[in-house]
């Protein structure tokens, strides 16, 4: 019996409009695969043109798990997806077949390949971290980096002296368990299987990225996102709701409270979608392992690619 040990995974990422879907669709197709969506706003139902959810005649037939099974008021976390993607990862794996994890959302792949305590960590206390986030504004930080060091030196070594976020962190931990994040950490790494996973990321020129998002936005509006955000409205949706700080969201709910025109609603969302391109490719160049494609080649060609490195490597072992 094949068992997620022995049955490789395909993760596919990248960045917003570059692609992935199809090319996963495709991927799917050779190889026998099912999707599994690391998309952390494709989860919410209602949300389907704004969070860009495949439509079933784009998916062929492949099934694709964790797209539109949320209400969009719903919380979702990253270890609820890192639960939920396992699951159905067992299910497809049970079947005889290959998990396609594709997706923008970095936290996702990283918490998958790296483990929840090391994307999430544990031993969370916010009186704590409150108390040392006013502590780190008095100097700057300089007692409590100090303080680390005399704890966690292992952590001072790779935590900058100005990354308040992880010195804070850091010290959390310390003074929630008794014991420094880095030992905690090391046990984690000892304690968890490597991923039997094979990672790509898709990616291409900038301009040409940034024309496909500016397309994409326009086609969001005339593919009817309006109304699908009337409709969450008509639902009650608040700012608030999780499913609404999708891109996009945020600006269509502003324009049709005469906050903004429609153009200025096009433009910020494409700009901050272009935005968000730029810090997700930031993420994966610090992916260890993966290999790059190049989505300028096209959907079969790298279809084909990846479909013949699988074969290579289940031939090699």
């Amino acid at each position: 019996m094949h068992s997620e040990q022995t049955v490789p995974w395909v993760l596919l990422a990248g960045p917003t409009a570059s692609g992935k879907t199809a090319l996963a669709i495709e991927l799917a197709l050779r190889i026998g695969g099912e999707i599994i969506s690391a998309d952390s706003m494709q989860i919410y139902r209602g949300c389907a043109i704004g969070t860009a959810q495949p439509a079933a005649e784009e998916l062929h037939g492949v099934p694709c798990h964790l797209t539109g099974c949320l209400d969009p008021w719903q919380p979702w976390s990253v270890a609820e997806w890192l639960r939920a993607a396992k699951i159905c990862a067992a299910e497809i794996i049970s079947r005889g077949r290959i998990p396609v994890v594709v997706g923008g959302t970095g936290l996702y792949f990283k918490t998958l390949t790296n483990g929840l305590f090391e994307t999430e960590g544990a031993a969370k206390h916010p009186e704590v971290r409150s108390r040392l986030e006013v502590e780190w504004d008095v100097d700057g930080g300089v007692a409590l980096y100090e303080r680390l060091r005399a704890v966690d030196v292992e952590s001072t070594a790779r935590i900058h002296a100005n990354d308040k976020l992880r010195v804070v962190r850091a010290l959390e931990v310390f003074e929630t368990t008794g014991r420094s994040i880095s030992t905690l950490q090391a046990e984690d790494r000892a304690q968890r299987k490597p991923l039997n996973a094979h990672r790509f990321v898709l990616c291409l020129d900038r301009d040409d990225l940034y024309h496909r998002i500016d397309a994409r936005v326009e086609a969001m509006i005339a593919q009817g996102f309006e109304d699908e955000v009337r409709k969450l409205l008509d639902l009650g949706a608040l700012d608030e709701w999780p499913a609404m700080r999708a891109l996009g969201y945020p600006q269509m709910l502003r324009m049709m409270r005469g906050e903004m025109d429609r153009a200025s609603a096009v433009e910020e969302t494409q700009r901050f979608s272009r935005r968000y391109a730029k810090q997700q490719m930031v993420l994966y160049r610090r992916w260890w392992g993966a290999v790059w494609l190049d989505a300028a080649k096209g959907l079969t060609e790298n279809a084909r690619w990846i479909e013949k490195m699988l074969e290579f490597t289940a031939s090699a072992a």
